[in-house]
Parts: structure tokens; C-alpha cells; sequence
């Protein structure tokens, strides 16, 4: 290697350098403006909000669907006392159970 070669290698590696402690440099400033908490925070209610309004949107165009499933999980949640009522309404009295199939066909044990 000729010695204009080092020197132009040489010059290349501090032109290198000199990128690299800038960069590293802004780095560190950005990261001492904001920490690496706040920016997951940020990050994370943006996002947040993205979904929020995606889910808005799919909300928006189908409403029948979301009002079904609205219902169907309040009626879940809401089981026990709509059956109460039911039994209420129908006369049946707590404890009493109707037979789902039919007691005739069954045969019936000797007594």
C-alpha cells in the first residue's frame, strides 16, 4: 500500500468516524428529550388509538352484526335472571325440572 493510499484510507476513516459520533450524538440528544418509557407510552396510545377508530369504522359498517353480538352477550351475562323470570311468567316453581324427553317410552323400574 502506497502511502497516498494510507492517507486516503485514513481520511475515509475519519470522515466514518465523524458521521458516526454525529449520529450517535443526536442519539443520545433524542433520547435524553424524550425516555425510552415515554416513548413506548406515546407509541402505544397512538396505536391505541388507530385501533380504536379501525374498530369504529368496522363498528359503523356492520351494525347488525355488532348490535347481535351485543345482545347475545348481554343475554348471556343476563342468563340467570331471564331464566328466573321465565319460570316466573310460566308458572314453574324453583327446583321444578321438565323433562326433556318423553317418560313413556322409557321402561320404568319395578317398584
Amino acid at each position: 500500500m502506497s502511502e497516498e493510499e494510507v492517507l486516503e484510507a485514513r481520511r475515509l476513516r475519519k470522515a466514518a468516524r465523524n458521521v458516526f459520533e454525529t449520529q450517535r450524538d443526536l442519539i443520545k440528544s433524542d433520547l435524553g428529550a424524550a425516555g425510552v418509557g415515554k416513548r413506548v407510552a406515546t407509541r402505544l396510545a397512538s396505536d391505541g388509538r388507530m385501533l380504536a377508530e379501525e374498530a369504529a369504522d368496522a363498528a359503523n359498517t356492520h351494525r347488525p352484526i355488532v348490535a347481535a353480538g351485543a345482545l347475545a352477550v348481554t343475554a348471556w351475562l343476563l342468563r340467570g335472571p331471564i331464566m328466573a323470570f321465565a319460570d316466573r311468567v310460566l308458572g314453574r316453581e324453583e327446583g321444578e325440572e321438565e323433562e326433556a324427553f318423553d317418560t313413556a317410552d322409557t321402561p320404568q323400574a319395578p317398584e
